[in-house]
């Protein structure tokens, strides 16, 4: 699917995708500001908010 931010895939997508969904959700360091979504790198997402750990 190339380097489209998670928010740009369209809902009839995600089914025919699920093994690359599945690397980029795969323990999520980033979160997006704009729908909440998660994934392993920023660049799946249109607004990435690092996410801290538990000690931060």
């Amino acid at each position: 699917m190339g380097h489209k931010t998670l928010c740009e895939w369209r809902r009839h997508e995600i089914p025919f995708e699920l093994k690359a969904l599945r690397k980029i959700v795969k323990k999520p360091k980033f979160v997006c500001g704009k729908c909440a979504r998660s994934a392993n790198d920023k660049q799946y997402l249109c607004q990435p908010l690092r996410l801290k750990e538990k000690d931060d």
